[in-house]
């Protein structure tokens, strides 16, 4: 039998970092913050106050401090859909939230949408 880690095909790293995700919900955008707690080329794992429903399409935004970059760092802006929801075991009131991320871009400081408020 494969463990989920045998099962994954890209290597994830663990970060704490604040995101901001984007999803539709009664024929309106909601956008609410989160926070990574680990991340791949494939997917993301996120603590969120909200249990999204598996395959909801999602939009997000993570902050990445590169040094040398200008302005200190690149946006992550990836597009993908909710693989599963769990209870959190850091938050008791929260949820986990592992999406899959089907593409992803590097925005500079200066291409981020203005409502974005991830510090």
């Amino acid at each position: 039998m494969l463990t989920t880690d045998n099962r994954r095909r890209a290597q994830r790293f663990p970060l704490q970092l604040p995101l901001e995700v984007k999803w539709r919900e009664a024929s309106q955008d909601v956008q609410k913050h989160g926070t990574v707690r680990d991340i791949s080329a494939n997917g993301v794992f996120f603590q969120f106050d909200r249990a999204l429903q598996p395959e909801s399409k999602v939009e997000f935004y993570v902050r990445l401090e590169l040094e040398g970059a200008p302005g200190g760092g690149v946006w992550l802006h990836c597009v993908g859909s909710v693989v599963r929801v769990e209870p959190s075991p850091e938050n008791p009131t929260g949820v986990g939230v592992a999406a899959r991320i089907e593409r992803y871009r590097f925005l500079r400081p200066e291409e981020v949408p203005p409502q974005l408020d991830v510090q």
